[in-house]
């Protein structure tokens, strides 16, 4: 790979087929590697075989405020989320003077906005880190420039995220999966060759630990335009990628959205939080409070457990209506010893445990070796072939 990472063979290469273009190659090269079935974000295997990753998108709700940061920790903790991801940027870089707020009802500058939530500086997110690795969460952020970028990495950052607004932004992308740490990618408001492209800029890294998130960038995003359809879409698309949602709906108590997300494949939920929905800011109106996160996690937790593994055949819970509500080859009257077995002398009734139904056919003509009573199922013990002269 040109400017690349030269970790694949040529052995491996030609175990693919359909190679026809830099794309599939690329793709060719990332589903033979070692990160193609789950990918590790500190101590946690993120994959289609493995629980939901459930992130806590913090952004900059936290108002550049150490003690609501540490507050978001504790209390996303509580609610049992994988990991609590923030924002770090600085707004000279990311708006103009004149760019417009594209959330909420209130146009606004965003620059007015920006400027008060990017006063966090490199030993404010080191401390939080650290916080949140010693109370057992993962946490994060998500850089929007070159600087903040190699920042988050010099600080050791377990995993990087990639917002569905800078999906066209390839220098950016390929700066961050050149640390070749685990990359999220949002494909908000992307069509394919736009996400192609974006695909193409981390592998061509040599980074093949990337996980794709749909998305409806819209902020609230109405129930009507969640479109989770987008999840099934990515991963028919790109095969065995872990997939999963970043969503900007309102909460809601029955917490639809993260469960039909679960029950379409998702691997990785990503949902604003804040502690207080009623702060002011542009993240807090429409983002989990803590009491929310904690049924968001529920929701996809018990959600996981009703769709269990797909197994065919008799579990554990069903072994004991199995036993009684299946049917067993009785004897319908009396039946002496010597006569021969018939439709005439045969029913199948519940419970289980005796022949099965399926051994009808084979049994009628055998003989009764001992007197049957009604009822009484047939076995072994009281009936056998008939042994001909």
């Amino acid at each position: 790979l040109a400017g690349g990472s030269n970790i694949y063979s040529a052995a491996a290469i030609d175990d693919c087929t359909n190679i026809h273009t830099r794309h599939d190659y690329l793709m060719a090269c990332r589903n033979l590697s070692e990160h193609a079935d789950a990918i590790l974000i500190g101590d946690r295997p993120v994959g289609n075989a493995h629980p939901m990753f459930v992130i806590a998108e913090g952004a900059c709700n936290h108002l550049c405020q150490m003690d609501l940061a540490y507050q978001m920790i504790d209390k996303a903790v509580e609610a049992g989320a994988d990991a609590i991801k923030f924002q770090t940027y600085k707004a000279e870089k990311l708006v103009t003077d004149q760019a417009v707020a594209f959330w909420g009802e209130e146009k606004i500058r965003q620059i007015e906005n920006y400027r008060r939530l990017d006063r966090f500086d490199k030993r404010a997110y080191q401390d939080l880190f650290a916080y949140a690795k010693e109370k057992g969460i993962i946490g994060f952020s998500s850089p929007f420039d070159d600087e903040s970028a190699d920042m988050l990495n010099e600080l050791g950052m377990e995993v990087f995220k990639i917002a569905s607004c800078e999906v066209p932004n390839k220098a950016l992308i390929t700066r961050i999966a050149s640390y070749q740490k685990p990359v999220i990618l949002s494909t908000g408001a992307s069509g394919i060759d736009e996400i192609n492209r974006a695909i193409d800029a981390v592998l061509e890294t040599g980074n093949t630990r990337l996980i794709l998130l749909a998305c409806t960038l819209s902020y609230p995003t109405q129930l009507a335009d969640a479109n989770l359809r987008r999840i099934t879409t990515l991963k028919e698309i790109y095969k065995g990628f872990t997939v999963g949602l970043s969503d900007h709906t309102e909460p809601e108590s029955s917490m639809a959205v993260p469960a039909a997300a679960t029950a379409l494949g998702a691997k990785v939920i990503e949902k604003h939080y804040t502690l207080d929905r009623t702060m002011t800011g542009s993240g807090h109106f429409f983002a989990l409070d803590p009491n929310d996160l904690a049924n968001l996690v529920r929701t996809v937790r018990t959600t996981e457990s009703i769709l269990g593994d797909g197994s065919l055949g008799i579990a554990d819970s069903e072994q004991a209506a199995w036993n009684s509500a299946r049917r067993s080859i009785v004897a319908s009257r009396d039946i002496p010893a010597g006569e021969i077995l018939s439709d005439e002398n045969l029913a199948v009734k519940r419970p289980g445990g005796g022949w099965p139904v399926e051994k009808l056919d084979e049994i009628k003509g055998w003989v009764a070796t001992r007197p049957i009573q009604a009822d009484e199922r047939l076995s072994d013990d009281n009936a056998a072939p008939c042994v001909s002269n």
